[in-house]
């Protein structure tokens, strides 16, 4: 009988160049292929009322620009090599903006959205 078990990653990101990941974020929008039920068509869909609007959140938002970006796929590497286990389903959210305006407050912030109680010294000195 096979085991599953739930492995939660929690990632924080810090945006360095807001312009340069929104740019990347758009140029990476305009040549997907993205289609809805009502716009099948790829053209169609990034003309349409759905379609712009996406793309002023993306233009306008780091998280949307993320998630644009994000490929929740490379996950699917995490367990490459290790004996006996494999990665069945994958999923990934930009949750949101932390509050602070250093690093530090930052990471406390992240830190106490995920509950964790303890970080190694050395992830702490990089701060």
């Amino acid at each position: 009988m096979a085991k599953f078990m739930f492995i939660k990653i929690s990632l924080m990101a810090e945006i360095t160049d807001a312009d340069a990941l929104r740019d990347a974020a758009l140029k990476d929008f305009d040549v997907a292929n993205m289609t809805s039920p009502d716009h099948p068509e790829t053209a169609d869909w990034h003309a349409s009322e759905e379609g712009q609007e996406k793309r002023r959140q993306i233009a306008t938002q780091d998280r949307e620009a993320l998630n644009q970006l994000g490929d929740p796929t490379r996950a699917l590497e995490l367990l490459d090599g290790v004996p006996g286990a494999k990665v069945l389903h994958v999923s990934s959210s930009i949750v949101d903006e932390l509050e602070g305006i250093t690093r530090r407050e930052a990471r406390d912030a992240w830190l106490n959205r995920e509950g964790i109680t303890f970080l190694p010294d050395e992830v702490l000195a990089a701060d």
